[in-house]
């Protein structure tokens, strides 16, 4: 894991010099155990190493073969097969690194290597035979890639923050994805940032610059809707390849040249991992994992994480997140300057304490969870989505036996689940409607200049059906901002994330599958919960999910004079909202108004913009 520079253009050589090495100084987080750089005819590459594979100098970057000289961040996990098919086409290899066998792969297939990588990568080739660099993006974007241009310089890079090494470079605010953060909680939904004229290289893509004529032309090469074909098996076949690809998903994370841990919150994702790097004999009774424990057992997992260290015998940390840390040690400011955006949870300072945590005990190399939710089914919405497509297809017995079922797990009755679904599937959603064709905002804490930004840049997400919304929430909603998330709390503290569940192969596979086979018997995952039997009983039958989370409410309630300071501030200084937005935090504080994410939200704009000195 790794951070990277390139810059285009400019006169002279030596400035490209001092600018590439002034980017690399903003990402030293990203690689602290070596640096480098190339320096091209009219670019220059700086890479910052993170050594994971092959720690020698043999794995120094940016590394040069022939034509081609590589700046690479990330793993690729399958790199071990693909050298010896490599060495059958007659290449060589002089490291232990993944890093060389990029650049034969590359030299062999030209970017129709990308689809034969198996893990997470974000890098950029100069290719002096075409004179033209190729940047590339894995399937689901685990390792982020960012490109602007400003009037001199071509400028790509891991974090956005290493572009304000260039004086050129002017950070302005993204209204409209700023607006859609504020009023919907969306974040990293398409190639646009929160910094105008920032775009992300979207997963599954490659952008191609032309060192002669400056052209940039991106392409498409992964499209998972594409990639996910129906599946025909029955459930018990689909329980065996879930865990056959599961299981060769996880035990190639394992490869590394330093220590491997583990995050576990007592879910079923993490405590899967876990499982099966003890069932399958992976790791030795040193392997550690470390959970998020609250004293509020509203949010705390502590009884079922201790069931998988019983079970288990691997050594257990655990890290007690005290909120209160984030505006009194400086922790929020701290976690907004590295996700290089605001972000609308504490939930995300759980992660941030956990990947902590690894570094003090020098566990460089972390397995996650995180991806499953949103093709498997997690999360509350595929029931939603599940109960409209049985209705839709006149399966209403089916669709009673799920009201039924859940009933029975919540020790509810079916004409109160029924009801919920009434209220949510259709209830709140003819009541913004309505909202919207009398002229009511939807969003009253808006100033009506930022009430104009929202309806214009309202973003739409096809969420139909099982198969459409794991896809949208793969490609947008969801996992873009987990990931984005994870690699920035990961690598501030020099931590490499590894997701066993986003491996390409099990995400395609599952997807294809029916949705049945996700949800069934009132239970979501129920394809994984069957395939990981070393889950303890009460784990694999939880219906309850939690992951990263934290008691925002509680917090801001015993905060209420900082927040309500703060709001008063960002009301009077940004023209982002209202006075409603002051109104309506006092009502709840006082009892009478629900807990809304929108002061959260908030206060991260109006310090992210701050930090970053945003116009």
């Amino acid at each position: 894991m790794c951070g990277i520079s390139v810059i285009v253009g400019g006169s002279e050589n030596n400035v490209r010099q001092k600018l590439v090495k002034d980017m690399n100084d903003r990402v030293n987080h990203r690689g602290p155990d070596d640096e480098g750089f190339f320096l091209g005819e009219n670019f220059a590459f700086g890479h910052r190493r993170l050594s994971i594979l092959d720690l020698s100098a043999a794995g120094h970057q940016p590394m040069t073969r022939r034509d081609l000289t590589l700046t690479y961040n990330g793993e690729i996990y399958n790199y071990i097969e693909l050298r010896e098919e490599l060495k059958a086409f007659g290449h060589s290899f002089s490291s232990g690194s993944d890093t060389e066998v990029i650049l034969s792969a590359y030299a062999q297939w030209g970017v129709d290597c990308f689809s034969r990588f198996n893990g997470m990568w974000a890098f950029a080739i100069a290719d002096a035979s075409r004179n033209e660099l190729i940047l590339s993006r894995d399937h689901f974007g685990i390792k982020p890639l960012y490109f602007t241009q400003t009037e001199s310089y071509f400028l790509a890079g891991s974090e956005i923050k290493q572009f304000t090494a260039v004086s050129e470079f002017k950070a302005v605010l993204n209204r409209p994805v700023a607006v859609n953060f504020l009023t919907r909680g969306l974040l990293n939904y398409s190639e646009e940032t929160f910094f105008k004229g920032v775009n992300e290289l979207r997963p599954g893509h490659y952008l191609k610059y032309d060192l002669s004529t400056s052209k940039i032309e991106i392409q498409q090469w992964y499209n998972l809707n594409a990639a996910s074909k129906k599946v025909n098996d029955n459930f018990e076949t689909a329980v065996g390849k879930v865990r056959e690809l599961f299981i060769d998903s996880v035990k190639i994370r394992m490869r590394s040249d330093v220590t491997v841990g583990s995050c576990l919150s007592g879910g079923i994702d993490s405590s899967s991992i876990v499982g099966i790097i003890h069932g399958d004999k992976m790791a030795n009774a040193d392997f550690s994992t470390i959970t998020s424990c609250y004293s509020d057992k509203r949010y705390d997992e502590q009884r079922f994480s201790d069931e998988i260290t019983l079970s288990t015998g691997f050594k257990s940390l655990k890290v007690y997140p005290d909120l209160n840390h984030l505006i009194d040690e400086g922790d929020m400011d701290k976690m907004l300057y590295h996700q290089d955006q605001p972000f609308g949870s504490a939930s995300h300072y759980s992660e941030f304490k956990v990947f902590q945590k690894a570094r003090e005990n020098r566990m460089i190399v972390m397995q996650d969870g995180q991806g499953s939710d949103e093709y498997l089914c997690g999360y509350g919405e595929f029931f939603i989505v599940r109960m409209k497509e049985l209705i839709r297809s006149v399966h209403w017995g089916e669709a009673y036996s799920l009201l039924k079922n859940k009933a029975a797990h919540k020790q509810t009755t079916v004409t109160a689940e029924l009801k919920s679904f009434i209220k949510t599937a259709y209830f709140f959603r003819a009541l913004n409607f309505l909202k919207r064709i009398s002229g009511r905002s939807q969003y009253p804490w808006l100033s009506n200049e930022w009430r104009t930004i929202a309806r214009s840049a309202k973003v739409e997400l096809k969420e139909n059906d099982i198969r459409n919304l794991s896809i949208t929430e793969i490609e947008q909603s969801s996992i873009p901002y987990q990931l984005h998330s994870e690699d920035r709390n990961s690598m501030l503290f020099s931590i490499e994330s590894r997701l066993p569940f986003l491996d390409h192969r099990l995400v395609e596979y599952v997807i294809g599958l029916p949705s049945s086979y996700k949800i069934r018997d009132g239970y979501t995952k129920a394809v994984l919960r069957d395939a990981i039997y070393e889950l303890p009983e009460s784990i694999r039958t939880r219906k309850d999910k939690m992951g990263f989370v934290a008691p925002d409410e509680v917090w801001i309630k015993e905060n209420k004079e900082k927040v309500r300071q703060d709001l008063l501030n960002i009301v009077k200084t940004t023209g982002i909202f209202s006075d409603e937005l002051l109104k309506r935090f006092d009502r709840f504080i006082d009892g009478t108004l629900g807990y809304e994410p929108i002061y959260f939200r908030a206060m991260t704009l109006s310090r992210f913009c701050k930090i970053f000195g945003i116009a």
